[in-house]
């Protein structure tokens, strides 16, 4: 046994050896590919050694979400990392799964094939490293995360690990903004601000996940008399607003509505209502003494205050402009073929070309074929219309619309059941965190902003996660344990008992 280890020990000392005389030789002669090489090493060595855990390092590459190579980022690494470890390891009988059929089973199996029918009337080829908006790229990502989401439903997992999916979400996305800063001053994109006012990506994604995290752990009216929740609920609804983009106040608004009802029920989060009507005067009065920057009214201009004409003419105009695109996009046959089907992710050749040809006629306020815009044209095109429901229109048609929107209603009731369930138990801050994104998606999606290929990713990971709490987190012999210990009294702003008996997701 001595001599085994011995032999082992020298063959690791070997091998150390030289990996670092071949590492000290490549990094002088090409350090990126050398790098990259290492990179991809090491990220292989991590997934060996976390073996079924492998879900969490796909947790953990969704919150980075850091732009990778050809469009890819740091989400489709992960996914397909989780998606071919988990097969190996289903192989050799290392991978515990459980397998259900259920409602939202089916559902998931709707939507995947609303995309499926666009993609066989409307084929693309299969290169999946073309742009993101030719070839089957688009079509890739989306397999890729119904795949991804559904291998995570049947997981089986000890509870323990769904509260490390929340912290390295938590973790995921405040590492991302450094690291895509860094990869901005290296040259190696031009992203973070945007060219629209000086508006910040990254501040309303941390604003979110800031205010995720405060609402799943104390409610926002009470974060008012605490001091240290009180600047996190600050520091969150600032971000969001700083950031410039609307569709951020609006999530950010719900995502601490939801929290109030989640902690309260629906009486105190008509209170909230009234106190964010009153902090908006607030800032309204406040606007009056100290103007408030560019950015922050840009964001509030939809709602009534003080903000610079400027500010408010803008957020008209931005609003006219997207109105003139729905209403040639679903009034006449000009940019969408086939609205009861749809015409498919992605642009075909003859798009592409039309394009190209209106970027050579002027700039993009200059007029274009159909009256509008060539800006407004080229987003017609490539089918970016500001619009979730106008999007899924034209990419599945006015029937994968309705499954679309069906199956993230009944996600939201499922998960909707899921948190009541958890109420009083030491799940429950983990649950609210984890569900509040899809939570809020069919509101965001519908009325503030979305896109169909974002939806699609958000409902089959909100799917995964769901059926994997509600398989392995001991939610019912919790509640019902504390169901017997009786109901606990009401607080002062009307709190719920802290059981709420709910149905499971079956």
């Amino acid at each position: 046994m001595v001599e085994s280890r011995s032999i082992q020990s020298v063959l690791i000392v070997v091998v150390v050896t030289v990996v670092a005389a071949w590492l000290g030789v490549a990094v002088v002669t090409n350090q990126s590919e050398t790098l990259l090489k290492v990179a991809g090493v090491l990220l292989l060595a991590i997934s060996l050694l976390l073996g079924r855990r492998i879900w969490l390092l796909m947790i953990f590459f969704t919150a980075l979400n850091l732009p990778l190579i050809r469009g890819f980022t740091s989400m489709q690494l992960g996914q397909g990392l989780f998606i071919g470890f988990c097969v190996l390891l289903f192989f050799v009988r290392r991978l515990k799964v459980r397998t259900t059929w259920g409602e939202l089973e089916f559902w998931m199996i709707m939507v995947a094939a609303c995309i499926a029918q666009a993609y066989v009337r409307n084929p693309v080829g299969l290169n999946i490293f073309g742009g993101a908006s030719v070839g089957a790229r688009p079509y890739f990502v989306t397999g890729l995360a119904f795949l991804a989401g559904w291998v995570m439903s049947i997981l089986v997992v000890p509870p323990g690990e769904v509260k490390w999916a929340a912290r390295l979400t938590i973790f995921g996305t405040f590492l991302g903004i450094p690291l895509v800063e860094l990869r901005t001053r290296a040259g190696l994109a031009t992203i973070g601000v945007e060219s629209g006012g000086g508006r910040v990506a990254w501040l309303g994604s941390s604003s979110l996940c800031l205010l995720r995290w405060l609402v799943s752990r104390v409610s926002p009216l009470r974060s008012l008399v605490r001091p240290f929740a009180f600047l996190v609920l600050l520091a969150g609804v600032a971000a969001a607003a700083g950031s410039g983009y609307r569709n951020y106040v609006a999530a950010a608004g719900l995502t601490l509505a939801f929290g109030v009802y989640y902690h309260h029920g629906v009486g105190s989060t008509f209170v909230a209502v009234l106190v964010g009507i009153c902090l908006i005067g607030v800032l309204a009065v406040l606007n009056l003494v100290a103007p408030l920057p560019g950015t922050m009214q840009r964001a509030l201009s939809p709602l009534p205050g003080t903000w610079e004409d400027r500010y408010v003419r803008d957020s008209e105009r931005s609003t006219e402009w997207r109105l003139e695109m729905w209403e040639a996009a679903l009034f006449t046959d000009d940019w969408i073929k086939n609205k009861t089907l749809g015409d498919g992710l992605g642009m075909t050749r003859s798009e592409l070309q039309r394009m190209e040809s209106l970027s050579e006629g002027g700039g993009d306020f200059a007029e274009g074929t159909s009256g509008l815009t060539i800006q407004q044209e080229n987003m017609m095109i490539t089918g970016s219309y500001h619009s979730g429901p106008v999007q899924t229109i034209r990419t599945v048609g006015y029937v994968g619309l309705v499954v679309l929107m069906l199956a993230m209603i009944r996600l939201a009731v499922h998960m909707h059941r899921l948190v009541k369930l958890s109420r009083g138990t030491e799940w429950f801050p983990v649950v609210l965190f984890l569900v509040l994104p899809n939570l809020i998606l069919p509101i965001q999606f519908t009325f503030v902003f979305g896109e169909f290929d974002a939806a699609c990713e958000f409902l089959f990971f909100g799917f995964g996660i769901t059926r994997l709490m509600a398989n392995n987190l001991p939610l019912r012999r919790q509640a019902a344990s504390l169901a017997e210990a009786g109901p606990t009294p009401r607080g002062i702003v009307g709190r719920l008992p802290a059981v709420a008996v709910a149905r499971a997701t079956p």
